[in-house]
C-alpha cells in the first residue's frame, strides 16, 4: 500500500509538471508573437522638377509603414538622409563610398510638435517628406531609420536607390 501512495504521488507530480509545462509554451508563444515589433518599413520616392534647367527638384519621400503585429507602434526619432552619386564616380560601382554628395544629412523628421508617428495594428500608414535636391545627379540613395524604442541602439532602416529624370 505504502508503495501504491508513492506511485499515484509520483504520477501527480508528472502530470502538474506537464500541466505547468504546456501553460509555460502557451504563454511564451503568445508572448513572442503578439506583443512584439512586426513592421514592415519601405521607402517610395518621386522626383519633380523646379526649374528650367532640371537643376532643383522637389522629392517627394514616403516611407511606408504596415503594422503586421498586434501592437500600437510609437514612432519618436524617424530619421532620413538623401545622398547623390558623386560627380567623379561611375554607375558602374553602387557601393555605398560612391554615394558621399550629401543632399540631405540625416536628421529627425518628427516635427516637436507630434512628438511622434504611430501605426496600429493592421495598418498600412504612410508618412511623406518633402526635400529640395540642388544637382542631385542622376541618382540618389535615401536612407531611413526609426528605433523600436525610444533609446534603442537597433535600428530599423530601409535604403533605397531612386534614379532622378534629367
Amino acid at each position: 500500500m505504502h508503495m501504491q501512495s508513492v506511485k499515484d504521488g509520483v504520477e501527480v507530480f508528472k502530470t502538474t509538471l506537464e500541466a505547468v509545462g504546456i501553460v509555460c509554451a502557451g504563454w511564451w508563444f503568445l508572448y513572442t508573437t503578439q506583443f512584439k515589433p512586426r513592421i514592415q518599413f519601405d521607402i517610395e520616392c518621386r522626383a519633380l522638377p523646379l526649374d528650367v534647367d532640371k537643376a532643383i527638384f522637389l522629392a517627394e519621400i514616403a516611407l511606408v509603414f504596415e503594422n503586421k503585429g498586434f501592437v500600437e507602434h510609437r514612432i519618436h526619432d524617424l530619421s532620413l538622409s538623401v545622398h547623390g552619386l558623386s560627380e567623379d564616380k561611375s554607375l558602374d560601382s553602387a557601393e555605398s563610398a560612391a554615394f558621399t554628395k550629401c543632399l540631405f544629412p540625416r536628421q529627425i523628421i518628427v516635427p516637436k510638435q507630434y512628438q511622434w508617428y504611430f501605426v496600429r495594428p493592421g495598418v498600412r500608414q504612410t508618412i511623406t517628406h518633402a526635400v529640395l535636391l540642388h544637382q542631385p545627379g542622376r541618382v540618389i540613395r535615401v536612407t531611413a531609420a526609426f528605433n523600436y524604442s525610444r533609446n534603442s541602439a537597433w535600428p530599423h532602416t530601409a535604403r533605397r536607390f531612386f534614379s532622378i529624370q534629367n
